[in-house]
């Protein structure tokens, strides 16, 4: 063959230039990302899917983000000026190994600073273009275009750079010569197309591979395994141009130089061997560039051990979208490190449940009831599940009644209907198990009412703990028309299943109306009390009114139950002007304090103020109450947890900021607390969220949150949800437009301390 070897030889059937490349560039990347995530603040970063996200914006994150660039760029800058020795070694029959490469780098400074200064501009003019299209998207791109032209035009200019690299010329005369360059073909023997062609046929195809390899990442589920590919393919596919271009530029320059050697025609006269360069040369041995190449996926693998230990303390948690989180909705741990989401439209929907692992939801589980339902899942893997039923017949109006059940779910049977809900086959509506019925209540209707009427939740309400040894199920349900007076039970369940059990009954009067997870809620002490929230509505028309909190408690084997109505936040005048929508998502949740005793979050209706209340006693007849003012809650539910701390954590949704945020209480009655968002939520007209929100601790003690809104950030959905176009009708609330997030922390408190 005529004159060096082709482009793609001199860069990859060598080992050296990939390696001199490939070693600067992944130190650069290595240290850049240590620096930066070293100086961001620890409340601007967090780690979705092994995925590090930026939530905030600061002074701090500009400084890092700049110095990451700069050493970017000076890693690029060092082992592009290494590797181009290299090249020109390969294209005149010798060899430069990458560590003389790295010295002869070292001894021309003059040469990195103009590789850096070239590096530098074309991160700026990124920068500058990423900001311009969302400012001015159409002159951005007309602007995009003529830049793309004038790079096609003055793309021979690159040959300038191996010249100067020879040394043996001057800058201006480096640029005329490669400018003349660009118009010219040396011989069809030693070169077939002009320099601009050769670099623009390369640039499309290694551009057009880039492309294609990311749209095929992008298919993957977000993870630590799409982050891996992620860092490895923005590696690997700049380091691959970058040297194609080089060895392109660098054959043009010799070729040309050998050209300006010949004696007459013939023979080629090669360019002599550079003094700094071995005579012989090594292409093809020791696997060629595949040795620089497998480096460059050094910060891919480091990327995976960096977020699982997470040195720098930053929130970390996986997360998956899901169609759909209802308003009330409630997760829970179910065996060693699942989740179940239960949620409902009350009033209008049958209540579903979707268990989850990690980033991967099942599809939906649909339950046979419109009436309040609530499912507590054990250590074991089972599922303990408690619903009101509607059993009668929709012709005969004078005998119809509701009917407690409680339902018991093995491990097997709970596997059993995932695998036969995954494989899409027909599955029971109903949770598998032994169901006994523990409660009835005779019910009698117009025959003017409609089903829908028959079955409408805001007439039964149903929490259950597995505090104890065995489950406890507090429920209340009142019938249809005149006063409203309800009854309360709480069955003591005698064993897993509760096939028997004791149950204790009060009567009371409840509005109801459409409740929420928070409008009951029970725990159960060391000494076997039981103790349960009861929430209820303003109702204008009642004579007296009624406490918008009740505690009430009893025991199995004690007096009749005792009932407490604690004080609870009142109505801002941001409230009252703001809140003129029904609310469906006010009430209280319940949980042990590290003393054992109830500890009650809770939120009147209206009112975006939450108030802590630590009991006294298991009675909550004397307590401590703390609102957490300042916060900005919404028409959220009340969601809280306690672990081992003795701590409550709390989750809120900041409307104005559109973020989910944890509230860190630093002792037990939260008189000092800490707030850092977590995530960044998309709402906006264009999507639909619903007013969803619930915490919970799972077997590790870590948090699981369940959020009626969508991520921001590439979070994909575990399973198909249906794009929303802006302009449609608004979409019915059991449509997968309604998109919800499941997170599960990957640290306790979820990494705040």
């Amino acid at each position: 063959m005529y004159g060096p070897p082709r482009a793609f030889e001199l860069a990859f059937l060598s080992p050296a230039p990939a390696l001199a490349y490939a070693v600067p560039v992944v130190v650069a990347v290595i240290l850049s990302t240590v620096v930066a995530l070293t100086i961001v603040p620890r409340d601007a970063v967090v780690i979705v899917n092994g995925n590090i996200t930026q939530l905030a914006s600061s002074t701090a994150v500009l400084v890092a983000s700049v110095i990451a660039a700069i050493l970017l760029c000076a890693g690029h800058a060092f082992g592009i000026t290494a590797a181009t020795h290299s090249l020109i070694a390969n294209a005149t029959d010798s060899s430069l190994p990458a560590r003389g490469a790295w010295r002869r780098a070292a001894r021309r400074p003059g040469l990195v600073a103009l590789a850096f200064v070239g590096a530098l501009a074309l991160f700026v003019a990124a920068v500058a273009a990423s900001v311009a299209l969302i400012i001015a998207p159409l002159w951005t791109i007309a602007g995009l275009v003529v830049v793309l032209i004038a790079l096609i035009v003055t793309a021979p200019l690159l040959l300038a750079w191996p010249q100067i690299a020879l040394g043996d010329t001057s800058w201006g005369t480096a640029l005329a010569r490669g400018w003349r360059s660009g118009r010219d073909i040396v011989s069809g023997r030693t070169e077939d197309r002009t320099p601009r062609v050769s670099l623009i046929i390369a640039a499309l195809i290694v551009g057009g591979l880039g492309v294609g390899l990311r749209l095929l990442a992008g298919l993957m589920m977000q993870s630590m395994l799409s982050a891996m590919v992620a860092i490895a393919l923005g590696l690997v596919v700049p380091a691959v141009f970058a040297l194609l271009i080089t060895a392109i530029a660098v054959r043009a320059v010799i070729v040309r130089e050998e050209t300006r050697a010949r004696i007459g025609t013939e023979p080629i006269v090669p360019h002599p061997t550079p003094s700094w360069a071995d005579p012989e040369p090594d292409a093809g041995t020791r696997g060629g560039a595949l040795v620089g190449l497998a480096v460059l996926l050094v910060p891919a693998l480091l990327a995976a051990p960096l977020a699982l230990v997470n040195p720098w303390g930053f929130v970390s948690y996986s997360a998956v979208t899901v169609p759909g989180v209802d308003d009330s909705a409630s997760i829970l741990p179910v065996g060693d490190g699942d989740t179940a989401v239960l949620s409902v439209n009350a009033g209008y929907d049958r209540f579903s449940l979707r268990l989850c692992h990690g980033a991967s939801c099942a599809p939906l589980f649909g339950m046979p009831s419109y009436l309040s339902t609530d499912t507590v899942g054990t250590a074991d893997g089972d599922l303990f599940t408690a619903q009101w039923m509607f059993v009668g017949d929709e012709e005969d109006t004078a005998d119809n009644r509701f009917e407690l059940d409680a339902v018991s779910t093995s491990a097997d049977e709970l596997r059993e209907w995932e695998k036969t809900t995954r494989s899409g086959e027909p599955s029971s509506p109903e949770p598998p198990g032994s169901r006994t019925t523990v409660a009835t209540l005779d019910s009698t209707f117009d025959e003017d009412d409609e089903v829908d009427t028959r079955t409408v939740s805001d007439r039964s309400a149903v929490a259950v703990s597995n505090d104890g040894e065995h489950p406890v199920i507090a429920a209340v349900a009142r019938r249809t028309g005149g006063p409203p007076e309800a009854t309360m039970w709480i069955v003591f369940c005698d064993d897993d299943a509760c096939s028997s059990a004791t149950t204790k009954t009060t009567q009371l009067e409840w509005i109801g109306g459409s409740p929420s997870s928070a409008s009951i809620d029970v725990v159960v002490t060391d000494d076997g009390t039981a103790v349960v929230t009861l929430a209820d509505r303003e109702d204008s028309r009642s004579p007296e009114p009624i406490p918008a909190l009740r505690v009430i408690s009893a025991k199995a084997d004690g007096a009749e139950p005792r009932i407490e109505a604690p004080p609870l936040a009142g109505l801002t005048e941001s409230d009252e002007s703001r809140y003129s929508e029904y609310d469906e998502t006010f009430g209280a949740r319940l949980e042990l304090g590290a003393d054992g005793l109830p500890v009650i979050l809770s939120r009147a209706e209206g009112s975006s103020l939450l108030r802590l209340i630590t009991c006294a006693d298991a009675s909550c007849s004397s307590a401590d109450a703390r609102d957490l003012t300042g916060f900005d809650s919404g028409s959220r539910t009340p969601a809280f947890a306690i672990d081992e701390t003795g701590r409550p954590l709390i989750a809120i949704v900041g409307e104005r900021r559109s973020s989910l945020d944890l509230i860190d209480c630093l002792d037990a009655t939260c008189s000092e607390l800490e707030a850092r968002s977590i995530a960044k939520l998309v709402q906006g007209d264009a999507l639909w969220s619903t007013e969803a929100l619930a915490l919970n601790l799972d077997s590790s003690g870590k948090p699981i949150i369940a959020v009626g809104d969508r991520l921001a950030g590439d979070v994909r959905p575990a399973v198909d949800t249906i794009s929303y176009e802006p302009g449609e009708d608004r979409p019915p609330r059991d449509d997968d437009r309604w998109a919800g997030a499941v997170l599960n922390c990957s640290d306790a408190r979820c990494g705040l301390r």
